[in-house]
């Protein structure tokens, strides 16, 4: 359930149970008339969260309906190479994507300037891991802030530590020269964009666990199983995943999606249990997709 059907459903329920809570409790402190006058409260704070949610939702399906801009087209068919490897259906959807990020999401500059292309960059990094997917996937996503280089711990820029980091709580901080290096080089496994939009895909109430969220319970099973083996492969030395997934379930998480993308025909020739997982989850064959380009 997506879009305007989706947020008129939940706006109803929500509607609903105002109604009810003003009634219970107006009852409870002033009998019948205080009933009668908490259900009138209730009744217009349930017209006004309808109003709010299905404007958001007509919203959405108006930004999903309106023609691409020829010139974020060409940005990334300039700019980054999956947008060329996406079939036809998904190429139209992560533009759809693409263009409901940018409307809802606010993106930051810190000492850089959060231009268009930049902007496109953020947008085509959390859509390329939703474009097999129908709805709406980043309302969790609160702000994503553009440092001009790499930081520190502390977020200052005295140390370079860090080239990104998204925080449970909705917040994502991308180095802007490293985020520019991640799509100048399609298949170095690298790919900062990817791998911290992968974290928030994993968070779960206020932590990370390493598990992609929505797995079933047996499909998570199945993961956490897979990810034990493969943190084996990676302590001899026998993983095309970078070695910093040994790093925890979560690093290994936002690792092995970076190299879902970035090397796909390699991680499904060496890690065929990870890419089938993440190739379901996603909806999206990018191995596939490769070899059909005549790409090996």
């Amino acid at each position: 359930m997506t879009g305007v059907r989706g947020d008129a459903w939940f706006a109803g329920a929500l509607a609903a149970l105002a109604v009810l809570a003003g009634t219970v409790l107006g009852g409870a402190m002033g009998g019948a008339a205080g009933g009668a006058l908490g259900g009138g409260l209730g009744l217009g704070l349930g017209v006004l969260l309808w109003r709010v949610l299905t404007a958001r939702g007509t919203e959405r399906d108006r930004v999903r309906q309106a023609p691409f801009p020829d010139e974020w087209r060409a940005i990334l068919e300039e700019r980054y190479d999956h947008y060329h490897r996406l079939p036809p259906d998904l190429r139209r959807r992560f533009e759809e994507h693409v263009a409901l990020f940018l409307a809802e999401k606010r993106i930051t500059g810190v000492e850089v300037e959060a231009t268009l292309e930049l902007r496109l960059l953020v947008a085509a990094s959390a859509a390329t891991l939703t474009a097999g997917w129908e709805g709406d996937h980043w309302d969790h996503l609160a702000e994503v802030l553009l440092y001009k280089k790499d930081f520190g711990r502390d977020y200052s820029f005295d140390e370079d530590d860090l080239s990104g980091q998204a925080h449970p709580w909705g917040t994502i901080i991308l180095s802007v020269p490293t985020l520019e290096d991640s799509f100048d080089d399609p298949d170095d496994g690298f790919h900062v964009g990817l791998h911290e939009f992968a974290h928030l895909l994993d968070v779960e109430q206020t932590h990370f666990d390493g598990v992609p969220r929505g797995l079933d319970a047996a499909r998570a099973r199945e993961w956490l199983e897979v990810v034990d083996r493969e943190m084996d492969r990676l302590r001899r030395g026998k993983s095309v995943l970078d070695p910093y997934a040994e790093e925890s379930p979560a690093e290994f998480l936002a690792v092995a999606v970076e190299t879902f993308f970035e090397q796909p025909l390699d991680l499904r020739r060496r890690h065929r249990e990870v890419y089938a997982i993440l190739r379901d989850y996603f909806g999206q064959d990018p191995a596939a997709w490769d070899e059909a380009r005549g790409l090996d």
